[in-house]
């Protein structure tokens, strides 16, 4: 993953990144009150009826996301089977005011198995109750 070159501080630059963000949200106030987040899903086996497919939460409440994120493709290039687990895990109530950006395929070599990479991002300001939990 490169490095977003605006949040990198040469040794000559006496501005910090405090004072960049501040800066950036001054200029554009309504993305700076969006949020996004990153979420990563297992794909596994039910373990109540071996031969469907799940697709289990590694992160439950999601990596709050600065910058511009990670680049993954559309989510209409994912099978239709995951696209239809998604669909069901996304119009869960808890979900409400959030939509999807983004979402494919997470190769981590730490790990077996298949995982897919989801970025939300808040479609509205709501109370912290109803965020992602």
């Amino acid at each position: 993953m490169d490095l977003d070159p605006t949040l990198m501080k040469s040794t000559n630059s006496t501005t910090s990144l405090r004072s960049f963000s501040a800066n950036t949200n001054a200029m554009n106030p309504a993305t700076a009150r969006l949020s996004r987040r990153l979420l990563i899903f297992q794909e596994a086996r039910n373990p109540s009826n071996m031969s469907e497919i799940v697709y289990l939460p590694v992160n439950k409440l999601g990596l709050p996301i600065c910058g511009p994120g990670p680049e993954l493709p559309s989510i209409l290039e994912l099978p239709l089977r995951i696209l239809r687990a998604f669909t069901e895990i996304f119009n869960q109530p808890k979900y409400k005011g959030w939509a999807v950006l983004a979402a494919g395929p997470y190769h981590d070599t730490s790990e077996e198995g298949k995982y897919y990479a989801v970025v939300l991002e808040q479609t509205h300001s709501h109370s912290r109750e109803e965020a992602v939990s």
